[in-house]
């Protein structure tokens, strides 16, 4: 994705975006972990960069993380909102960063629902660095803010409903509007028979984590990036009658 290109991203969803984001975190509609009935239900998050991003200075000064610290024991607990979900997870630590930085954690603070595709620490941090001074640069913002937003969706989609709806339709395939204005297409990887999802380009994004319940919608770990890119715009045909016809969308891979 080029920076410029973000400008024309971030417009998309801006009037999405501020009318979500009114009043912030003394919205009504913000969800309070600590009112919400307890639960027993909880799942582990992995911790894969964890084991290999924090390197001593020298031995005499720490010794080698993999052997004297163990990875912390990180649980996503059902019964909170998605904004503690991904604050928990050590995983998400960038796409955290990301979101408050973008403006989006406020949201994911409020009742919803949304249902979020979270970007893994690695594949975030390689992302960022295509940009000059990184993605989190105030410069950048605007491609952040698309990135970011691109991967929020409202309403509440587990991986069982996202299947369901899959099976009934006739291309095995569906799209949802994500905050970015733009479509996020569904469909099943043939392979493992988990869902995918792909951007209007049909570039593919396979799911590592596959829908932790959470009080105000659900949350996935998604293992790589999806670029937000716009669909075709429709084609004015004076012939037809109505004088439009839609182009149709790239295969998804």
């Amino acid at each position: 994705m080029r920076p410029e290109r973000a400008v024309q991203w971030s417009a998309a969803g801006a009037a999405m975006v501020m009318a979500l984001s009114v009043g912030g975190c003394q919205s009504n509609a913000r969800q309070d972990s600590y009112k919400q009935v307890g639960s027993v239900c909880s799942f582990m998050a992995p911790t894969v960069s964890g084991t290999r991003n924090y390197t001593p200075a020298s031995e005499k000064e720490a010794p080698d993380s993999r052997i004297a610290y163990a990875d912390p024991e990180t649980p996503i607990y059902c019964d909170r909102p998605i904004s503690e979900g991904v604050s928990a997870a050590i995983e998400l630590a960038n796409y955290a960063q990301a979101l408050h930085v973008s403006g989006y954690f406020a949201i994911l603070q409020q009742k919803g629902p949304y249902t979020v595709f979270a970007i893994p620490n690695e594949p975030l941090a390689h992302y960022s660095a295509q940009f000059q001074n990184g993605l989190l640069d105030p410069a950048n913002r605007a491609a952040l803010k698309a990135l970011i937003s691109y991967t929020i969706v409202p309403g509440k989609w587990p991986v069982n409903r996202v299947k369901a709806l899959l099976a009934k339709s006739p291309t095995h395939a569906f799209s949802l509007k994500t905050l970015a204005g733009i479509p996020l297409t569904f469909s099943l990887d043939p392979a493992s028979g988990q869902p995918v999802v792909s951007n209007a380009a049909g570039a593919s994004n396979h799911l590592w984590v596959t829908g932790v319940p959470q009080s105000n919608g659900v949350l996935y770990f998604t293992q790589s990036v999806l670029e937000p890119v716009f669909p075709p715009q429709p084609v004015v045909n004076p012939a037809s009658p109505k004088g439009i016809v839609a182009a149709p969308l790239p295969a998804t891979h």
